[in-house]
């Protein structure tokens, strides 16, 4: 396993201990990576939480974490939408060029990464 897979489980793992209150947490990946060179590791965490009737909401934290991120050092909940703000950009460029696709082709790709 290489370190940025070692990472990226880790990572799951610390959202959902941290999130474990909420019910149908779904882990979904990183964005804005940036690794310091005190050993220290921050990115944005993407993950989706369920409302009352069941759709999932994407919501995001800014973790900052050691090296390999199995330990957490701070959690800041973010007021923004990384992976839904990627998909309205990506299907804006395709749209541009004459390719209708809406966000269910990234959403597939997600799928593919976790398998």
């Amino acid at each position: 396993m290489g370190k940025g897979d070692r990472r990226d489980r880790n990572l799951e793992q610390a959202v959902l201990t941290r999130l474990d209150s909420i019910s149908d947490v779904e882990y979904v990946g990183l964005s804005d990576v940036q690794a310091f060179e005190d050993n220290r590791f921050q990115a944005v965490i993407i993950y989706y939480v369920a409302d009352s009737v069941g759709n999932r909401i994407e919501r995001n934290a800014r973790v900052t974490a050691n090296d390999d991120c199995s330990e957490v050092f701070a959690w800041e909940d973010l007021d923004s939408n990384v992976l839904g703000e990627t998909k309205r950009m990506i299907s804006g460029k395709l749209e541009e060029k004459g390719i209708d696709m809406d966000g269910s082709l990234i959403d597939a790709l997600l799928e593919l990464k976790k398998q």
